[in-house]
């Protein structure tokens, strides 16, 4: 929590002004210069209409006038609930007389720097001076002593210390005072006593003496005493510099030896002993006396006594003095306020809980009010507002007493004129109703109620601000009544709201909305068509049947038509789709709140409340006392059902988790070729391609279809299909294209690559640097900003390391000692400003200047300072919007993401539990369906059963229903798909099945006669296992109508084989290919060469005078068609087989086989044998042989190897 500060000092203050002058020229020099100041502080954050009679701490006076300054907000304490609202408080000063030292002088006694007060430190250094230095010389290069009054050097001398001493065999006269001259050794001369004398030996001077040139004749020699030593020369004795005055008056000199002392000040002095200060104990830690509760006093050097500070008592050495408790004797405060010390001397009022004041004033909650007015003696109002206490007694006690704030227009009793109280209620909804066109959301004082025109009961219901013309008093009326209630007076405090008393009770308009408790929430929302887009997409949704029951309770928030159909362009459209569903349900259960049934009271004392979707919606008011969920203004209020309530919203919640509702698909193209349907070959143009493709020109394919019941050979188009491959845009993850953490616009928030595509998971993979579920924290805990490129200006404390931060530290994590929004500022005792800092603050020391500081887990300006909530705002916690703040001590909190949302409690992201290692719990066989965090359905696979948490296969078969053919059989395909198969040597889709030409004859009803035939002259071998023929197939009719003579000529043994074969045609014939051959073709039979006559005429095709009836019936080896009449070949071919050549001329197909018989003269030699069998290769075959053995044409022996005799 960031901490406010009054600065005590000039230069930190928000208001200086100084008035120090120089000292008076007296004989005796002023040692304090004590400097006058004006401080300023601000009054705790109040209701602001309560802030208009509160006054300033004793001492200060008032510079804001009204109300105060608009700047702060304020807790209110209402039973289980804290709110934080917005405040006023009012600006004090007061002139302060701040202690300081003269120039020269340092610490609280203000003692003269060593050096005197003149010329600090012999003008050869810095003395640390003012009241908060310890004296102390901080000695310039070159000088050193307590008072700079010597060299550091001992070879050095001159006023600056900056000559050399240069004698080589003598004593220098160094130091400051000093002139470097020498004084030679025994033996030498010269200014730098490096001249020898030889003559010195023969004068054996004796001891402690030395050998000089005599002062009053240079030729002479003489023995003069050595230096340290005094006398004739002869005799020396040392020198006992002690016997002098040499050190500090106040010091002592001990003799060490020849010239040689120490100076050690006396006790109760400090220094060098050259300079000997005195010692205050006080100036330093202030004797040893507790600086809270005492005062040291100066005895003498090196002496001081403890004494009590003014409004303290009982001196426990080393502990301190007790604070006299004025509360005990001199208690002032309101009898429902605490008392408690704010600082010596003065006292804190503080109303208790449920009462607000300053302390000396404490107004109780509404209630207590409207009896204390009523009752007051000889008040304006006694006796005058018993009909409101009765109404309000029996409906509403409960809200007005615990909940708030409010503003209450309050009818005297004969403001009731006309409204049976008794009869009102009578109906206990109808009552509460009445009472709250009579409440307002907020506090709206005369002064708010004059700058609006608008105001918004409880019921949702505006009514109109009226001025009277003449008086200009204020009058309301509800909308759509005639009464005007005018007030009487206003302002009225209370601890929960404000009081206004009017006139007259306001119209008992009816709601536009009705309550019934015998109705389920659906049937009261069916009730009214203003909100039936709503009631559908609830009935779409499990939640509409939920509704219909008697459980709960809920709270429900319904939107109206107008609110939904002013959604985005596509947005309401796209909800209420089957791809869309999904993001509908979570919708839905955004606006509605499980096992609660919120009444309006409750939404203006609580800030947030989680709704099914595991998300919050937000609950304001606006100065008029329009209720707002997530900014959107709420029309009908409290509508009680039978399982629940129902607010109406002239907008539409959407949550965060299915923002961009639309979805956001780039889905791409591929071709794929389908055939069309299959038609009869004639018809071809009719041939069908599937939706969303095109048939490819001159295109097609031979197929079966089911005509007449038969598997009929067909042709189908190619069709060129454009097939959608469904695709995520980029921002966009999963398979329902969810958006990319940090929003799609710039996923990651721009400092990573998100997983996205139908596949990804949507996390981020933040760059070098950054880190977070978003990546909008930097890697580096002290950097911060959008590069992360920013050091942290956070210096004792820990950095808030986002990217969008300002570089300051995290609220209450300054180390023990520091304080400041960087952690910069050092704690230290608050020596004489304790009186005007406030108990539960610090004193900090920034640039020499003391100010107070709220201790941790406090706020305010250092003179005023109270407990703060760390969880009364998510955004001052810290917390993530989807965690929940939990306060674990005085100004500690810990934050713990939302059930369905992971995360540390400053970062939490939704949890998607389709993309967890368990799938959400869903069968492998089911698709997981995301809804919100950490919801999600489960729906079994198509070809699948279940709940979605288990899944069966469903065995189509059984349900086929007669789908599949009667040969086929239903088998497994893959997971969840079957399908019908045609037996091992037919062919078809399944669902038709179809054999070779002679199973084919045997299921045609029509073809029974001739199958009949088939059997008996058993070529059944030949139409199984021949391939590319045509069957002509006599109908039952046409065998009917066979002359009885001609049928038995024919059927008999040696005949029938003859007349089959004849009805076979050696190529497979549609009748689209008989369309395209000419009426001169022929077409070669099975029967040695036998040929059949086309005929042709209007595009009817006739074969040998006989018509098809039933063509194109498909067969694995050819094709089959009925004819209406039997063909009969010449009598004289029956029973003879045509010869080799002959036979191979009537096949087209083996017509270069047939030229390498006649080639390699063969044709004889392979007839000459009794029976034979030829391995004829068709054209192709032989054609591809030769291309893969690189040849021109077969050899004899390689020929040979297709003849067995």
């Amino acid at each position: 929590m960031e901490k406010q500060l009054v600065v005590l000092f000039l230069v930190s203050s928000l208001i200086t002004n100084s008035f120090s002058s120089p000292p008076k020229p007296t004989d005796q020099v002023k040692n304090k210069c004590d400097q006058k100041m004006l401080i300023t502080t601000k009054t705790k954050c109040r209701s602001c209409s309560l802030n208009l009679e509160i006054q300033c701490p004793d001492g200060y006076s008032k510079v804001t006038n009204g109300s105060g300054l608009r700047d702060c907000r304020y807790y209110l304490e209402i039973r289980t609930f804290t709110l934080s609202l917005p405040g006023c408080r009012h600006l004090c000063m007061k002139e302060f007389q701040q202690p300081e030292c003269c120039h020269g002088y340092w610490g609280p006694d203000c003692m003269e720097c060593p050096g005197g007060a003149v010329s600090p430190c012999n003008n050869r250094g810095r003395c640390f001076q003012g009241i908060n230095g310890d004296g102390k010389c901080i000695c310039r290069p070159g000088f050193g002593g307590t008072a700079c009054e010597t060299c550091f050097e001992d070879n050095v001398f001159g006023p600056n210390c900056s000559s050399v001493c240069t004698c080589a065999h003598g004593v220098c006269n160094s130091g400051i005072t000093g002139d470097g001259g020498c004084t030679c050794l025994s033996g030498y001369k010269g200014l730098n006593c490096d001249q020898p004398i030889p003559e010195c030996e023969a004068l054996q001077c004796p001891e402690n003496s030395r050998c000089s040139i005599s002062s009053e004749d240079e030729t002479k020699l003489e023995c003069t005493c050595l230096p340290n030593y005094y006398r004739d020369g002869k005799q020396c004795e040392p020198i006992n510099p002690c016997s002098k005055t040499v050190c500090d008056p106040n010091a002592y000199c001990t003799y060490l030896g020849p010239n040689r002392h120490k100076c050690v000040c006396q006790e109760g002095y400090k220094g060098d002993g050259q300079v000997c200060l005195p010692i205050d104990p006080c100036q330093g830690i202030s004797g040893n006396c507790p600086t809270e509760s005492t005062i040291c006093k100066y005895d003498g050097p090196g002496k001081s006594h403890c004494e009590c500070k003014e409004h303290y008592r009982n001196l426990v050495p080393g502990k301190g003095c007790s604070m006299t408790n004025i509360c005990e004797t001199n208690n002032t405060c309101h009898k429902n306020a605490k008392c408690t010390m704010d600082a010596p001397g003065q006292i804190a009022c503080t109303c208790q809980k449920g009462y607000v004041g300053d302390g000396f004033v404490c107004y109780g909650n509404i209630m207590e009010r409207i009896r204390d007015l009523n009752t007051e003696p000889g008040g304006q109002w006694q006796g005058k507002l018993t009909s409101a206490i009765t109404l309000i007694e029996n409906v509403y006690e409960w809200p007005l007493s615990s909940l708030g704030p409010f503003t209450i227009l309050l009818p005297t009793n004969k403001g009731f004129k006309g409204i049976n109280i008794k009869d009102l209620l009578s109906n206990k909804e109808n009552a509460q109703y009445f009472v709250k066109l009579h409440i307002i959301a907020g506090q709206l004082n005369t002064n708010s109620l004059n700058n609006t025109d608008t105001i918004y009961t409880l019921t949702g219901k505006p009514g109109e601000i009226l001025r009277g013309d003449k008086d200009n008093q204020i009058k309301i009326r509800i909308q759509g009544s005639k009464k005007k209630g005018k007030l009487l007076q206003g302002d009225i405090i209370a601890s929960n709201g404000i009081l206004h008393i009017i006139d007259k009770a306001m119209d008992n308009v009816a709601p536009t909305f009705g309550s019934s408790k015998e109705e389920t929430i659906m049937k009261v929302i069916q009730d009214n068509r203003k909100y039936s887009r709503f009631r559908s997409m609830l009935e779409k949704t499990i939640l509409g049947l939920v509704l219909e029951q008697d459980g709960g309770p809920y709270t429900i928030f319904v939107p109206n038509n107008n609110a939904l159909d002013n959604m985005k362009d596509g947005a309401l459209d796209y909800l209420l789709s089957t791809e869309g569903a999904w993001k509908r349900l979570e919708l839905i259960r955004y606006h509605i709140v499980s096992y609660a049934q919120l009444e309006v009271a409750s939404l203006i004392s609580i800030e947030h409340v989680k709704t099914m979707a595991r998300q919050f919606i937000y609950f304001n008011t606006t100065s008029n006392g329009q209720i707002l969920v997530n900014g959107e203004e709420t029309e009908e209020t409290d509508i009680a059902a039978k399982n629940g309530r129902i607010y109406t919203l002239a907008g539409v919640l959407v949550p965060p988790s299915i923002v961009p509702i639309l979805p956001h698909r780039c889905d791409g193209e591929r071709n794929e070729i389908k055939m069309g349907t299959c038609v009869k070959c004639s018809i071809f143009y009719r041939s069908a391609c599937p939706g969303n493709s095109k048939p490819i020109a001159f295109s097609r394919r031979r197929c079966v279809y089911e005509a007449l019941s038969y598997p009929t050979a067909g042709c189908a188009r190619y069709c060129n299909v454009t097939i959608k491959e469904p695709k995520c845009c980029n921002g966009f993850s999963g398979p329902d294209c969810n958006q990319c953490p940090g929003g799609f616009s710039k996923p990651c928030s721009g400092n990573g690559q998100c997983m996205d595509g139908m596949k990804g998971n949507g996390t981020c993979i933040c760059t070098d640097g950054f880190q977070g579920s978003h990546c909008q924290f930097c890697s580096d805990p002290n950097k911060f900003g959008p590069r992360c490129d920013r050091q942290c200006l956070c210096v004792y404390g820990k950095c808030d390391n986002r990217i969008d931060s300002d570089g300051i530290c995290l609220a209450g994590s300054c180390k023990s000692g520091y304080a400041g929004k960087l952690c910069d500022k050092q704690i230290v005792p608050c020596g004489s400003f304790v009186q005007f800092c406030h108990a539960h603050a610090n004193c900090q020391l920034s640039d020499g200047a003391m100010s107070c500081v709220c201790k941790p887990g406090y706020e305010g300006d250092g003179t005023t300072c109270s407990e703060v909530d760390p969880c009364a705002s998510l955004i001052q916690s810290g917390c993530d919007t989807n965690a929940e703040c939990i306060k674990t001590g005085l100004g500690t909190h810990n934050c713990v993401c939302q059930p369905g949302w992971s995360g540390n409690g400053r970062d939490c992201s939704e949890i998607n539990n389709c993309l967890l290692p368990n799938f959400g719990g869903c069968h492998d066989n089911a698709t997981c369906i995301y809804i919100g965090p950490g919801q999600n359905d489960c729906e079994c696979k198509e070809g699948f059963r279940g709940n979605g948490i288990e899944c069966e296969p469903i065995n189509s078969c059984l349900e086929q229903n007669g789908k599949c053919h009667y040969l086929a059989t239903c088998q497994f395909v893959s997971s969840g798909v079957w399908d019908c198969v045609c037996p091992k040597g037919f062919e078809g889709d399944g669902i038709i099945c179809y054999g070779s030409a002679a199973h084919e004859l045997s299921s045609l009803s029509e073809a029974a006669g001739f199958n009949q035939w088939v059997n008996e002259a058993s070529i059944n071998m030949m139409l199984s296992g021949t391939s590319n023929l045509t069957v002509l197939v006599p109908s039952l009719q046409a065998i009917d109508n066979m002359d009885q003579e001609e049928k038995a000529f024919w059927m008999s043994k040696n005949n029938i084989q003859t007349l089959l074969k004849y009805h076979v045609l050696m190529r497979a014939y549609r009748l689209a290919d008989l369309q395209n051959l000419s009426s001169t073709d022929m077409l070669a039979t099975s029967l040695h060469n036998n040929f059949l006559h086309l005929s042709k005429e209007n595009e009817n095709i006739t074969i040998e005078g006989a018509n098809i009836v039933v063509g194109d019936i498909a067969a694995t080896n050819g094709v089959i068609h009925v004819i209406d009449k039997v063909l009969t070949p010449l009598r004289g071919l029956s029973g003879t087989l045509p010869k080799l050549l002959a036979r191979l001329e009537q096949m087209p197909d083996y017509s270069i086989f047939r030229g390498y018989v006649i080639q390699y003269s063969l044709a004889n030699e392979i007839e000459a044998a009794n029976t034979y069998t030829v391995f004829a290769p068709n054209n192709d075959a032989i054609e591809s042989y030769l291309r893969n053995k690189k040849s021109v044409t077969l050899v004899c022996i390689i020929f040979k190897y297709c003849l067995v005799n």
